[in-house]
């Protein structure tokens, strides 16, 4: 006879589904978010890989309960003069004759402060 019944089945089922949409909720808004703070279209709808684009950016955007505060912790540690923008290279160490993979983190806040698409967007909106 099974440990579990029907009805403890259906229950772990509707919680996992709940779980679902409420990720999907939360993805959903923040690439709207995104979209809005850098003054580009949501395109992740369409099931590409870009969440947010425009002309001169594609953005795949992932919000969660984990968060990569190791990262966080070395950007924030960037000391920066007024006009300079704090950014994070990271890079791994592949070996010889292997390419090394590289990427830049930089603070949304930032950036947009940086770039000004924020501003354009309040301004056009």
């Amino acid at each position: 006879m099974s440990k579990h019944s029907e009805l403890d089945i259906d229950r772990q089922n509707a919680e996992r589904s709940r779980r679902g949409r409420t990720a999907r909720a939360r993805g959903n808004a923040f690439e709207r978010e995104v979209a809005k703070r850098l003054g580009a279209a949501r395109v992740g709808q369409f099931g590409g890989k870009q969440d947010v684009a425009n002309e001169w950016i594609a953005v795949q955007c992932k919000v969660g309960k984990s968060y990569p505060e190791r990262l966080d912790g070395w950007l924030r540690s960037v000391p920066v003069k007024g006009d300079q923008l704090a950014a994070l290279v990271v890079g791994d160490s592949p070996g010889a004759g292997a390419r090394r993979r590289t990427m830049i983190v930089l603070d949304l806040d930032d950036f947009i402060a940086w770039f000004g698409k924020e501003d354009n967007a309040k301004e056009e909106g």
